[in-house]
């Protein structure tokens, strides 16, 4: 038998002794866990009644231009809820969603999955409607496959390899699917964080604007303390009893006041609760309309209906108990009050007789009592002001903490793509990958670069110097303390600049918002290049290929779909990369191609081949089977026919 192998090898060549040892070594790989997608099925359409039972392998859809192979892959993206984001690519959205319509019509997607869990699930959708899924038993669940992390596959639509290669997002999104569990829990965590700190935005600048009130009604307030001072104080033999009587006076006006404002307080108190009830019910009431209570689910809404109402019972009752208990306390402030005001009458009396006996003071009394009554009302100004900014401290208190946890955060997940990128360099010596944390200033640009409209700077160059200067905290740090020396320093602004710029930042609490733009990570991507690594973006179309397309075929837990991987990419690497890759992750790994090269399905030994025809309205199946199976049109579609295969045999002797 050994002898008889050597001369099998001897006889066909070097190859079959390179795919015979990477065989080998796949078959002696422990498979791991993985996602499977079983089958598609499409009802309608230009791909009408077509059935595709994949392998747990490789698979390859072949076929002329125009067959349906394209049409299959997207389909399977689109039927699995796994479209390109529609923000962050809204050009490839729009195309990939009018190739499905188009070919979709009316119909109806139905594909089968097994998770790495060993579950099985459903997934239909048409064209216009979301995806819905089925459990093992035929049952909808309320779940999403990609969102709730049961299943997900990477798919790479034509070209879409090369645009990686060229955008700092989607390659932080693909280092981050190394360890995706840890970094959609953390990007979850993250956009709570910052719904919370944009809701401390708001907050900060409604308190900023009511301490602003405040100290614009309490600025006059030394002014006229001073003033009354000098009105009250007087020398003589009577001046203590006379200054005394002054005191008193003024420390009555305050009091007058007192009672008047906590009933204010408790009055705005009882309509804000009895707003906020009106406003529940009335939105509870406009949920629950009579379609709604009528419906399929009728019985399940007219129980949650009355589950509501006992709420909102309860919820009356407890505010009629708010609003009652309000009343008796308003009326017991009223007693009190009236006490005071027969107390206070009292004491004005003795005062005006302490008054009348020097001519002097009768004489100030009027200006005296317009000086009294506008410190009365400075103090409680005053009272108010330091209330809010006490409240504002407990805001920034608290806002400091969700920032403390963002930062933290966005710790964690630079580790991952940290050693995600560590990873990848080690076992691709031809690439080098590496992450720079919150290197990446273009939100942090744009962001001040709009604050700035209309301040009278240069609002792109001003921006960009402010960025490199300043990290977003300490900018919102230097602008909510008004630092105009700390910017001037660090920017090499003069002073008029500076001072239109914190004055621009300032205004509508731009900072707040600055304070909570979250730099991002700017990875590098580099291939080899002779002795040089050169970064992904400066290289070729078929460079930026050969820099991507190995990490994208690096062992993972889900499927792996690219339409036309070999797309810009030569024999050599085809078979030196894709090749072997496809026999390191076999077994561990579905992988679904859309390919017009031989050396994937035959060399990658593909376990399943789909052949797709077309007569310009419908695309069929012809043939289904393995490498072997479908030879013949491999070799037809594939290599130009036998004749120029055996062409190129006889040219090239082997």
């Amino acid at each position: 038998m050994k002898n008889g192998r050597l001369c099998e090898i001897a006889e066909q060549g070097e190859l079959h002794l390179l795919l015979s040892n990477d065989k080998m070594a796949t078959q002696n790989q422990k498979p791991s866990p993985h996602h499977v997608v079983l089958s598609l099925n499409v009802t309608g359409g230009f791909l009408a009644d077509a059935q595709l039972d994949f392998a747990d392998g490789l698979n390859c859809l072949i076929g002329g231009r125009g067959a349906g192979k394209t049409t299959a892959l997207e389909f399977l993206r689109f039927g699995l809820g796994l479209m390109p984001d529609s923000k962050a690519n809204p050009q490839r959205h729009r195309a990939i969603d009018a190739l499905v319509k188009a070919n979709l019509g009316n119909g109806l997607l139905r594909i089968e999955l097994r998770t790495k869990t060993d579950m099985r699930y459903t997934a239909g959708r048409s064209a216009h409607e979301t995806v819905q899924v089925l459990n093992e038993a035929g049952t909808a669940v309320p779940i999403s496959l990609d969102r709730d992390q049961i299943f997900s596959a990477d798919v790479f639509s034509q070209n879409e390899i090369e645009e990686i290669a060229s955008s700092p997002a989607a390659q932080l999104e693909l280092l981050d699917r190394f360890q995706e569990h840890e970094a959609v829990a953390i990007d979850r965590e993250l956009e709570q964080l910052q719904r919370q700190l944009d809701q401390s935005s708001v907050d900060l600048r409604r308190i900023d604007q009511e301490v602003d009130d405040t100290r614009a009604r309490a600025s006059e307030l030394p002014m006229l303390q001073e003033k009354l001072k000098g009105l009250s104080e007087v020398g003589g033999p009577d001046a203590n009893r006379i200054n005394a009587a002054h005191a008193a006076k003024s420390q009555r006006g305050r009091e007058e006041k007192v009672p008047e404002l906590i009933i204010a307080a408790l009055q705005k108190l009882v309509r804000d609760i009895g707003s906020s009830q009106s406003g529940f019910q009335t939105g509870v009431e406009a949920q629950l309309d009579s379609e709604i209570r009528q419906g399929a689910n009728r019985e399940l809404f007219q129980a949650l209906q009355a589950e509501l109402e006992a709420f909102t019972r309860h919820l009356a009752a407890t505010v009629r108990s708010i609003e009652n208990e309000a009343r008796s306390v308003e009326q017991r402030i009223s007693t009190h009050a009236a006490v005071l005001a027969e107390r206070h009458a009292i004491q004005e009396a003795e005062y005006r007789t302490i008054i009348a006996a020097s001519e002097e003071q009768g004489e100030r009394a009027a200006e005296r009592l317009g000086l009294q009554t506008a410190l009365v009302n400075a103090q409680s100004a005053a009272n108010e002001q330091l209330a809010k900014q006490q409240q504002r401290q407990g805001m920034i208190k608290a806002r400091a903490e969700l920032l403390k946890r963002t930062s933290e955060l966005h710790d964690q997940r630079f580790a991952l793509r940290k050693k995600t990128a560590e990873h990848l360099s080690s076992q691709f010596p031809s690439i080098r990958v590496t992450v720079t944390q919150a290197a990446d200033l273009c939100e942090y640009q744009e962001l001040v670069t709009e604050a700035l409209k209309g301040s009278g700077v240069k609002q792109g160059a001003a921006a960009e110097r402010l960025c490199h200067a300043f990290l977003p905290s300490e900018l919102a740090e230097v602008v909510s303390r008004n630092d105009l020396n700390t910017l001037m320093q660090r920017s090499g602004f003069d002073e008029d600049r500076s001072k239109k710029i914190l004055n621009a930042l300032r205004g509508g609490g731009t900072h707040y918002t600055v304070e909570t733009v979250a730099l991002a990570d700017e990875p590098s991507i580099e291939l080899l290049d002779g002795d040089t690594f050169k970064e992904s973006t400066h290289l070729s179309t078929g460079q930026r290929c050969t820099t991507i397309l190995p990490i994208l075929l690096t062992q993972s837990e889900r499927p792996l779909l690219i339409d036309q991987p070999e797309d810009n990419l030569d024999n050599a690497f085809v078979y030196e990369t894709i090749v072997r890759a496809l026999r390191t992750i076999k077994g561990s790994r579905q992988v679904i191609f859309v390919t017009h090269n031989p050396n994937i399905p035959v060399l990658g030994e593909a376990e399943r081949v789909f052949v797709f025809s077309s007569d310009g309205q419908h695309s069929t199946l012809k043939q289904v089977g393995t490498v072997d199976e479908c030879r013949e049109q491999v070799e037809r579609i594939l290599e130009g026919g036998r004749e120029a295969f055996l062409l190129r045999k006889a040219r090239y002797g082997h």
